[in-house]
Formats: C-alpha cells, structure tokens, sequence
C-alpha cells in the first residue's frame, strides 16, 4: 500500500513539474536573490528522485521509462522553455537538477549501505 502512494505522488509530481517547465511565463518570481532559480530546480528535482526512489525503483519494467524521462526532463524542459518569449534555456538550471537528482541518489545509497551494515554488526 505504501508503495501506491509513492507511486501516485511521483506521477503527480511529473504532472506538476511538466506543467510548471511549459507554462510560457514563469509561474514564480526567481527574482528574489541571486541563483534563486538554480535552487528551486535542485530541489525540485531532489524531491522528484526521492519519490521515484520510494515507489518506483522496485518495479522493473518501469525502472528504464522512468529513469529515461527523469533523465531527460531536465535538458527537454529548458529547451522547451526557449521557445517562450518570457523564458530562456539555462545550461546552469538544467545542471543544477542533475545535481539534485545525484544528490538524492547519493544519499539513498549510502543510507543503504549504512542500513545493510548496522544490520550485519547486529
């Protein structure tokens, strides 16, 4: 059961992100401090593997369609972007989500390992 409710609040979560990456002016003010921006898309997509990591990882035929569109979300939707006259590409936003979506995994796989091991000194 737990595993459904990963797995909907990832779909939800692309369905938002993918709305928010297309909608031609940007839904929120980055104007705030300097790289504002490059922390809401490291975010963004840190939450974003969190819930694929939670739900989805364990299902095999859609571990490869998932990693491909998660992997390519972020380049796709900065291109996308290009094309309104409100927004611009940004190699920066786009690196900025790799580093969220590698942090995440980071931090999963050494908490694995972490876990796998108190349970062997145990």
């Amino acid at each position: 059961m737990k595993k459904i409710i990963w797995n909907i609040l990832f779909v939800l979560y692309l369905l938002v992100l993918i709305y928010f990456s297309v909608t031609p002016k940007p839904p929120f003010n980055y104007s705030r401090f300097y790289g504002e921006d490059k922390i809401w898309h490291f975010l963004a997509y840190a939450g974003g593997m969190f819930l694929f990591l939670k739900g989805l990882i364990n299902k095999k035929w859609y571990i490869i369609p998932s990693i491909g569109l998660i992997l390519t979300l972020p380049v796709a939707s900065e291109y996308i972007q290009a094309l309104s006259p409100y927004r611009q590409f940004s190699l920066y936003d786009s690196l900025a989500s790799y580093l969220g979506i590698l942090s995440i995994i980071l931090v999963f796989y050494i908490s694995k390992k972490f876990i796998n091991y108190k349970r062997k000194a145990a």
